[in-house]
């Protein structure tokens, strides 16, 4: 019995150094090709039918191969997606994807993994501007979403519609914002 806990506890020992090495911000050695967008931290992510309060404030990392220097620039862009049946005016509302903003490479600083980083905020304003709409045209339940378009300095570009999965790094190349 004694020698149960014993092996128990060099096993956890074991288990505990093994997993303080720092290499969780390391591509894959793998990874030649491609990009990667994630949410290095989110700020609020939801959008309000009733006051402009709400917004989209997110922290967008960025990686690829050379450690940043590919990156161009990043198209944002949107598109409303009118889940319920309101009462409310929403005649000529855009509901099909449209551009918001161009973010050059220039927008993103060095971040506290050593990739570049960008803070995206886009207000409720923001929003009902874009795609034509009004606080009275949005109801709980409907939603922005927000895509990401990534041209490298090649000429490449990378969004949603050409990503693969990477040894587990999830790419986020869209956000979803609910209205409440």
């Amino acid at each position: 019995m004694k020698m149960k806990k014993i092996l128990l506890l060099m096993l956890a020992t074991v288990t505990l150094w093994s997993c303080s090495s720092d290499d969780s911000n390391v591509l894959p050695e793998s990874f030649e090709n491609g990009v990667i967008i994630s949410i290095a931290d989110i700020t609020t992510n939801v959008i309000f039918n009733n006051n402009l309060d709400g917004r989209l404030d997110i922290d967008l990392e960025y990686r690829d191969a050379e450690n940043g220097s590919l990156l161009d620039k990043v198209d944002i862009f949107v598109t409303f997606l009118d889940k319920t049946d309101n009462t409310g005016n929403n005649n000529g509302v855009i509901e099909e994807e449209v551009l918001l903003r161009t973010v050059e490479n220039t927008g993103f600083s060095i971040g506290d993994n050593d990739f570049p980083v960008h803070n995206l905020v886009i207000t409720t304003e923001d929003y009902l501007s874009i795609t034509n709409n009004t606080l009275d045209g949005i109801t709980a339940g409907d939603e922005y979403i927000t895509r990401f378009e990534v041209t490298l300095t090649d000429g490449r570009v990378f969004s949603t519609n050409n990503t693969g999965s990477n040894g587990g790094l999830i790419s986020n190349f869209n956000v979803v914002t609910s209205v409440e």
